[in-house]
């Protein structure tokens, strides 16, 4: 196989609130760079400031293939999700989700919206956008979790982020205020599914989807008035509660129908969103043992420590065998693709 670029976005300053959560791509740009290493094949690692500065660079490269760790520009969120589409432009084929299916997996009201409209469950909720007045009275009494719309990586999520309404609008009206002034964007009120989470990985291989063995996030250190969520601390600060009593389990451990049930609605979910290579899907279970489809993470975390490689090692699957698969899959793809046209470098991107 040929040379692989190794692309992925920056970070900025340590002081950022969101550091950790950002600074967390270099784990996986190293476990990728180890594994080519081991199957023999060079590659290059390149940071990527914007879309500007990935215009400016692609051209000069030689590589044709790409490995796609950009994950979020600290000039838009949005913006990395056109690196595919920028890609493809140069002539050149990513790994993991194409354009398309970033953009809408990032906007979670339209992926809950495509999301339902393709029959799959979903948690009741509405969308409440800067400035706008709140529509409390369409919610039913019960618990509500509150979070950005367009963040990933547990941004913007706290153990405070569950509120019980209508008793406690008054804290959810606070709290909506303060997630529009930080990240400015809408928040979604959403139906909390207070008994069990589960994490669900998807690969694709020789054109067919493959669900891997089912995560479960293990809550049982967590005390009663604990809210048992997997927040921002909980994913990326290591000294806290929650990072160090989130332990996964792998497989579940749970009835045969509902694991089965589970499975296949994450792939319809994966399908549904256009996903492709690899994904993720979160669900959480009531009572009832009921799945409901959190969100469709189309770049999930890939570093040797995170739930998505612990499911690919479940599945007997080693970590340089999934970066091989996903690599022939893009350069099945190269090869279909047609001769890129002529580029306007000077065009102002990002």
């Amino acid at each position: 196989m040929e040379n692989i670029l190794i692309l992925h976005n920056t970070f900025g300053s340590s002081e950022d609130s969101l550091y950790e959560s950002r600074a967390g791509v270099m784990d996986q740009v190293h476990a990728v760079e180890q594994s080519l290493d081991v199957l023999g094949i060079d590659s290059e690692v390149l940071a990527v400031e914007n879309l500007r500065h990935l215009t400016q660079v692609l051209g000069a490269r030689r590589e044709k293939l790409i490995f796609n760790l950009a994950e979020e520009f600290l000039c838009s969120m949005e913006q990395a999700c056109y690196v595919p589409a920028v890609c493809r432009a140069f002539g050149k084929c990513c790994t993991g989700n194409d354009t398309p299916a970033l953009l809408l997996s990032q906007n979670k009201i339209y992926a809950k919206a495509i999301l339902r409209d393709a029959g799959l469950p979903c948690p009741e909720g509405i969308v409440v956008y800067p400035q706008q007045k709140r529509d409390w009275d369409s919610l039913s009494d019960g618990q509500y979790i509150l979070k950005p719309a367009f963040c990933d990586a547990s941004e913007g999520i706290t153990a405070e982020s569950v509120l019980s309404l209508p008793e406690e609008r008054e804290k959810a009206e606070t709290l909506i205020e303060m997630l529009h002034r930080q990240f400015c964007q809408p928040v979604i009120v959403e139906r909390f599914i207070p008994a069990r989470e589960l994490n669900v990985s998807i690969i694709e291989r020789n054109g067919k989807i493959k669900v891997l063995p089912l995560a479960e996030i293990d809550f049982s250190a967590f005390s009663d008035t604990q809210t048992k969520i997997v927040d921002y601390d909980a994913k990326w600060q290591k000294d806290s509660f929650g990072y160090n009593n989130t332990p996964r389990k792998i497989p579940a451990d749970l009835p045969q129908d509902v694991a089965s049930r589970v499975e296949s609605l994450a792939a319809e979910a994966f399908t549904a969103v256009g996903c492709r290579d690899y994904a993720r899907v979160d669900f959480r279970l009531d009572e009832n043992l009921e799945p409901f489809i959190l969100e469709v993470n189309p770049n999930p975390d890939i570093s040797p420590d995170a739930g998505f490689a612990a499911a690919i090692t479940a599945a007997g699957i080693s970590y340089e065998r999934f970066v091989w698969s996903i690599l022939t899959n893009t350069q099945d793809r190269l090869k279909k693709m047609p001769a890129p046209g002529p580029i306007d470098k000077e065009e102002t991107l990002c």
